[in-house]
């Protein structure tokens, strides 16, 4: 195999050594001829020199276009997909080494593109195949994809390339689109539509840091939600038949108590005053129980309002002032006059009694608790509750906003705790949309920082 060079080279070479031939021939022969057919000779010889400078500069050339046009082809046949039989191999060796190149990236790009095929499809049947709904939109809010689980009463079925404003009929669906979609922003959003109730999450996807597309996910939390109805009613109503027999015994043993009278160091004064202790607690129980169920379904009465915190710690002071007097320990409050918060005043008086509570359980008597408040980056009101107690280790920190889970449960027992009061608080704060984290305070004790946004 020669090089285009070599060929273009050795050709002219042989096709001069052929017309030096005949011109040598032709010269040797006119002196036997007339004047005439000399010219005649030499007129044929100059015609058969340009015929045959043609006819090899047209068999070279075709040689090269016919390969080239193959070439051509081919890429073209290769970028419309379709990579069809490899290109046959040129007696020219760039020719030949470019057709190599050509039929190589050809099979690499078919084995990749039918990888590509085969991972598409298994993951569009994948995305089929969800039990979630998912669908994906454009920059140009046009529906690009969605599978067999999007409720039809969101996206009607076979929506792909509409407009949202086109294929999307639900107003609360389509305006909460329209709102993230115009400012490229992830949301969630639940919606009730009929005896079904779904949960939507939107999510901005970026290349480079530059905005592709949006891909929401919707999920049916109708089996989810019913469950919860159920046991909010179960709770309910356990609660209630609860305290009836819970609210007789106390009633009995406070008779008992009254018409026996025992003495004061008796066993039956012991016994009597075992059953009224914990028939207490268990009425403080359902009372929490009651109260948690309905702030985790969202029943409790969530009313708002801008009004001064000292004012309301000030009466909260009152409150707890004969909790607090029993361990002679003291509540210092340290919240200027002028500090305004946007919450429920029912609802946050509940989380810092529950707060104070606690704070004077896990402290030794003749100490003090010490309520703060300030504004913080005038977005948050920042409130602490800090005691000098016996402090809470790093791992025990989340779950202390556990139900039921206490750091200390001999002194919990001791105290007659619920166990539920921390994790009432997390509730009670998460409504406001606000965070509560407890860390170290020193040199000893624990301080529990809330903070509520400063919505008016």
């Amino acid at each position: 195999m020669r090089s285009l060079f070599s060929r273009l080279l050795l050709a002219n070479w042989v096709y001069l050594s052929i017309i030096l031939g005949i011109g040598t021939l032709n010269y040797f022969f006119l002196s036997y001829l007339s004047t005439p057919l000399q010219i005649i000779v030499v007129f044929l010889f100059v015609l058969i020199a340009l015929f045959g400078t043609f006819h090899v500069s047209y068999r070279i050339a075709k040689s090269i276009t016919d390969q080239l046009q193959l070439i051509e082809r081919k890429t073209r046949a290769i970028n419309a997909g379709d990579f069809g039989i490899p290109l046959p191999i040129s007696d020219i060796r760039e020719l030949s080494e470019l057709t190599e190149s050509i039929n190589t990236m050809s099979n690499r790009l078919k084995t990749q593109i039918s990888s590509l095929s085969l991972e598409k499809e298994k993951f569009d049947s994948l995305l089929q195949n969800l039990k979630e709904g998912v669908f994906a939109i454009d920059l140009e809010n046009r529906i690009l994809f969605q599978n067999n689980s999007i409720p039809e009463r969101l996206i009607p079925p076979n929506s792909q390339l509409r407009r949202i404003q086109d294929a999307i009929k639900h107003e609360p669906f389509l305006e909460f689109l329209k709102t993230h979609l115009s400012d490229n922003l992830d949301g969630k959003t639940q919606l009730e539509i009929g005896r079904k109730f779904y949960s939507i999450k939107l999510y901005t996807l970026k290349n480079e840091n530059k905005l592709v597309m949006f891909i929401g996910v919707v999920i049916d939390k109708t089996e989810e939600r019913e469950m919860q109805l159920m046991r909010e009613e179960f709770i309910q109503s356990a609660s209630h038949e609860l305290k009836t027999p819970i609210t007789a015994i106390k009633g009995y043993t406070e008779t008992l108590s009254g018409k026996l009278n025992p003495g004061s160091g008796s066993i039956e004064r012991r016994f009597l005053d075992a059953i009224e202790r914990n028939t207490d607690r268990m009425i403080r129980i359902v009372d929490d129980m009651l109260l948690i169920s309905k702030l985790e379904n969202q029943k409790a009465i969530f009313q708002p309002e801008l009004f001064p915190l000292r004012n309301l710690v000030e009466e909260l002071d009152l409150t707890t002032e004969g909790l607090l007097s029993l361990k002679k320990q003291q509540l210092k409050i340290l919240i200027p006059d002028a500090l305004k918060v946007y919450a429920d005043p029912l609802l946050i008086e509940h989380v810092l009694l529950n707060l104070i509570k606690n704070a004077s359980s896990y402290s030794p008597e003749k100490t003090s608790i010490f309520l703060r408040a300030e504004s913080e980056s005038n977005k948050f009101t920042r409130l602490e509750v800090i005691d000098e107690g016996i402090g809470i280790a790093e791992e025990e920190r989340e779950r202390v906003f556990e139900r039921f889970y206490r750091v200390d449960k001999n002194r919990s027992r001791k105290e007659g705790g619920t166990g539920l009061g921390l994790s009432i608080v997390k509730h009670i704060v998460r409504i406001h949309g606000g965070t509560v984290e407890v860390v170290n305070n020193e040199p000893k004790g624990s301080k529990f920082i809330l903070r509520l946004p400063m919505n008016t």
